[in-house]
């Protein structure tokens, strides 16, 4: 009788491992499925403007210094002109530490479609301590993904050809 109730037990346990198995590995093969997004009631999205007026006079200055060179896109995240090539926690971390990082003005080679330049501009009084931090954080990882970065005073006078010299673009590139 013991040797019964002791083989049922084990019997019993096995079928309770094996079902919590399969529990398991059946959920993570099965795809998530996620509900829809709704806008909650009482929430009114409206459009807003993405330059304000300084940075529209200068953003039409940089195009037309480089128009013959590059594509010019403004208010782009940094994640989006860099590749990270990483382990995935440590891409994850520095995808993470960049996502809200935006960049004022992207200059793009249209063959290449990659970032050539990138435009940050700056006040002229020194930036907040958190300011400092954002700018030094995008520098690092320009600098580390080979992407010159030129700094613009919004408050300051350019002509189109200082700004072409700024750019680093000539006639006869």
């Amino acid at each position: 009788m013991e040797i019964v109730v002791i083989g049922l037990a084990i019997a019993l346990l096995t079928a309770l491992a094996f079902l919590a198995w399969r529990l398991k590995t059946s959920s993570a093969v099965e795809p998530v499925r996620k509900e829809p997004f709704v806008l909650p009631p009482g929430v009114t999205l409206r459009p807003q403007p993405l330059l304000n007026d300084t940075d529209l006079l200068l953003y039409n200055l940089v195009r037309l210094a480089v128009e013959d060179h590059y594509f010019v896109f403004a208010r782009v995240p940094l994640w989006s002109i860099v590749s990270v090539e990483a382990e995935r926690t440590t891409r994850s971390q520095v995808l993470r530490q960049i996502a809200l990082k935006q960049l004022d003005f992207v200059l793009v080679h249209p063959g290449t479609k990659t970032a050539n330049r990138v435009v940050l501009l700056e006040e002229d009084p020194p930036p907040q301590p958190h300011e400092a931090t954002r700018k030094r954080e995008i520098e690092s990882i320009l600098q580390a993904a080979g992407i010159p970065l030129t700094i613009l005073s919004p408050n300051a006078s350019y002509t189109v050809s200082q700004l072409a010299q700024l750019l680093d673009v000539s006639d006869d590139d």
